[in-house]
């Protein structure tokens, strides 16, 4: 008996004084703000790698992209209890943050065990001293008075939108105040997991019922081949099929795209700036394989990893541009941007990007556009698209690109369900996790 309690004292030793689900939380944010870049792929292996449980891995992964999405508006109501919070480091806020991010958008956590877990963690990142203290005294006092943060109507709305504050006028400036809000509510809405069947290989149908037969819950949306995985609570390359290429994972906004294009069996089609492949491979399966479909990225593991997709999904007429020797009757240019219409499935863009970054983004655009149109047969289509509400990336662009080439012009057969401007269609982000868009399509006339 004696030996018993021994050994239940030396386990409790080397038990975690912080939750597993939390242990790395802060390592991660920290890892984000120092290199300003992330991959989902990293949550994936720190989780794998730390053998996390299904419950950890999910409360983890709340927290991390809860404080993603509604960190801007945390931390400004952090700030509101701290007398000098110059003098208070990043980490003791960020724990501040996470801890009323669990009070007041999550509902099975005890007080006791947010401000527990607050002050260990203090103690474990920033050292036994006053910043556990700190912590303990803003938990209970935020916690007597929470009910105060839950009513949003009075904050400035960079902080009832939680985006950064010059992002926030930069947008309302551009589309009024009110349509901004509205995008934001869509943009901080969890992105659910969107894929499309490839069916060369199998039909829709059959896959909707091959991953019920493995617990996956799987729906069919408007758009077709376009399936929703409402409930996927583990990596998506766990699932059944993703290796044998019966499905890819995209966005039911972009899979709205290639569409526009109006490609038809036995046309040449450039995809200019294809990045791993998603409409490219769309494209093909639209064709059934039956059109010559070529593909270039600027980056030479993108054109490997569109190789490597188009072998596993069985494509003979998908081929990489070596070089430019020929012209083609349709051009896809899915331009480099910004990102703004994704931040529902990558909100950590509202905290990298700068007003610099969106004119360099808009600089990049125009030359893309300069260089790859010219590769159009007089004819042809090109149709160009950016994952960016942002007007200066949409409407600008080809307004410019327009007045100085003279042998373009709008193609005015497009119509749209969507936002028809006069310059091209915005599909605007949705409350059920569709990207934000900018679409126009043009003709090559001489």
């Amino acid at each position: 008996m004696q030996r018993d309690n021994q050994n239940r004292r030396g386990s409790s030793k080397n038990r975690l004084p912080i939750s597993r689900s939390r242990y790395h939380l802060i390592p991660m944010i920290n890892d984000l703000f120092t290199k300003r870049s992330f991959s989902g792929h990293k949550i994936d292996q720190t989780l794998k790698e730390n053998h996390l449980s299904p419950n950890d891995r999910a409360l983890f992964t709340e927290l991390f992209y809860g404080f993603l999405r509604f960190g801007h508006r945390l931390l400004f109501f952090v700030n509101k209890f701290l007398g000098q919070p110059e003098k208070v480091p990043d980490k003791v806020k960020w724990i501040l943050a996470v801890a009323f991010y669990q009070k007041l958008y999550l509902s099975k956590i005890p007080d006791h065990a947010i401000v527990n877990e607050a002050v260990e963690m203090t103690k474990h990142f920033i050292g036994d001293g006053p910043m556990s203290g700190l912590v303990n005294a803003v938990l209970k006092k935020f916690l007597d008075h929470y009910h105060r943060f839950e009513n949003l109507e009075d904050s400035p709305l960079w902080v009832q939108t939680s985006y950064p504050e010059w992002m926030c006028d930069y947008l309302c400036e551009m589309w009024t105040p009110i349509k901004f809000f509205k995008m934001a509510e869509a943009l901080n809405t969890k992105s659910p997991t969107y894929i499309r069947a490839n069916i060369r290989k199998i039909p829709e149908e059959k896959l909707i019922l091959k991953l019920k037969e493995d617990n996956i819950t799987c729906i069919q949306t408007s758009v077709p081949n376009c399936l929703l995985l409402p409930e996927l609570s583990v990596s998506p390359k766990e699932v059944p099929g993703y290796h044998e290429g019966l499905w890819t994972i995209q966005n039911m906004a972009s899979q709205r795209i290639v569409r526009y294009l109006e490609a038809k069996e036995g046309d040449d089609i450039l995809d200019a700036c294809a990045g791993y492949g998603g409409k490219t491979l769309q494209l093909a399966e639209i064709l059934r394989d039956k059109a010559s479909i070529w593909y270039f990225d600027t980056i030479d593991k993108k054109m490997h990893a569109v190789d490597i997709r188009s072998q596993k999904m069985g494509f003979r007429h998908v081929k990489p541009v070596v070089e430019f020797e020929q012209k083609y009757n349709r051009v896809l240019i899915d331009a480099p941007c910004s990102g703004l219409g994704t931040i529902s499935s990558h909100p950590e863009i509202k905290w990298f990007r700068t007003p610099e970054d969106l004119k360099e983004q808009q600089s990049r655009q125009a030359d893309v556009m300069k260089t790859y149109s010219q590769y159009l047969l007089p004819g042809g289509t090109l149709l160009y698209a950016v994952c960016s509400i942002d007007k200066n990336e949409g409407e600008v662009i080809i307004k410019n690109f327009l007045a100085e080439h003279d042998d373009f012009e709008l193609d005015d057969t497009l119509t749209t369900p969507f936002l028809d401007m006069e310059y091209g269609t915005y599909l605007l982000p949705t409350s059920k996790g569709e990207s934000g868009y900018f679409i126009s399509r043009l003709k090559r006339i001489k």
